[in-house]
């Protein structure tokens, strides 16, 4: 079993989940003036998000499985 989290780490959870979330927005939408992104990029940005994902649902306590 788990460790139980604290407010610090749900926070850092949250910050991280964030953070590859506007990654992988701008992956799909490049900004203004910005190259799009490549297939790699891509992929990368949707593991990572998918990883702070499970870090925060881990951080918050809710299981994997419906």
């Amino acid at each position: 079993m788990p460790a139980p989290s604290t407010w610090e780490s749900r926070a850092l959870a949250k910050l991280s989940w964030e953070a590859a979330w506007e990654r992988l927005g701008n992956a799909l939408q490049p900004p203004a003036g910005y190259p799009p992104a490549t297939p790699e990029q891509l992929v990368e940005c949707f593991h990572v998000a998918q990883a702070r994902l499970d870090e925060l649902r881990a951080a918050y306590g809710v299981p994997e499985d419906r």
